[in-house]
């Protein structure tokens, strides 16, 4: 199975709540053409981004990615 490198979940205000969208991407990039397919952006709550894919130990900080 492959998994993608990032997942979001775009929310939006509808009449009987929330709609929640979610779309797996492997560049974040890709979001912006999902996005504009609709429904409307000014409908959007919140847009939310998570890394899926980690090849290495979740507790990477940025000081010690620096030595990879």
């Amino acid at each position: 199975m492959y998994l993608r490198r990032w997942h979001a979940i775009a929310h939006y205000r509808t009449d009987n709540g929330t709609l929640d969208v979610h779309h797996d991407l492997e560049e974040l990039a890709e979001l912006h053409d999902l996005i504009e397919k609709g429904p409307h952006w000014d409908t959007i709550a919140k847009i939310e981004v998570f890394r899926v894919d980690h090849v290495t130990a979740e507790d990477l900080t940025v000081e010690a990615s620096a030595e990879i």
